[in-house]
């Protein structure tokens, strides 16, 4: 079971949630314009070694948590969904993508210092958002950069759509601070709904 923490701080209510539980999910939405997924088993912040190995016991929890949000948004059709997933479902080529490739999956993970099979939670978020395409519902996809990590807050980023942003260097990297703010420009100025955009410098 996947939940949040429950929390109070000012002008913020926290409730907690199952994220697997379309009915859960539902109790939370009246009154919500954007609700935003950054669902990941476990908390990487305090155990990233746990966060991984519960990443890679069952690649299916992507795709259950975005069965499990849509559902919860029939009750509130109006209220939009922005998930944050993956980078390994963007096309490093016309028709390529990483995540179908074992090859270039490894060669990626390798390079992230991520134990190869990781590969099942890249997959897992690629089936996620192949979850979110086949519905009517208002949702948003973001694939951060390939190479997201704590850096600078600078506002500056492009967009993207299938394809990852390359910077000069042709390297696809974002800060989590800049990550974080593209995502909020999204939630309060939608112009991806019902597709995935991504990001870069």
């Amino acid at each position: 079971m996947a939940r949040a923490q429950s929390r109070k701080a000012p002008a913020l209510t926290w409730a907690s949630v199952d994220v697997l539980d379309a009915t859960s999910i539902a109790a939370v939405l009246p009154g919500l314009d954007v609700l935003i997924s950054g669902f990941q088993p476990g908390n990487a912040a305090r155990d990233f070694t746990d966060t991984v190995r519960r990443s890679i016991a069952d690649r299916t929890v992507y795709a259950t948590a975005a069965r499990a949000l849509l559902k919860a948004l029939e009750s509130q059709p109006r209220t939009r969904l922005i998930v944050i997933g993956g980078a390994g479902s963007l096309e490093i080529a016309p028709g390529v993508v990483r995540a179908d490739s074992d090859e270039l999956l490894h060669e990626a993970l390798d390079q992230l210092g991520l134990p190869r099979e990781y590969a099942a939670a890249v997959r897992g978020h690629r089936d996620a958002l192949n979850v979110l395409r086949t519905s009517n519902r208002l949702w948003t996809y973001l694939s951060p950069a390939e190479e997201i990590a704590p850096g600078e807050r600078t506002g500056r980023y492009r967009l993207g759509g299938d394809q990852p942003v390359l910077d000069a260097e042709g390297r696809s990297r974002i800060s989590i601070e800049d990550a974080a703010v593209a995502l909020v420009d999204e939630a309060e100025l939608p112009r991806f709904v019902q597709r995935r955009f991504t990001i870069g410098y």
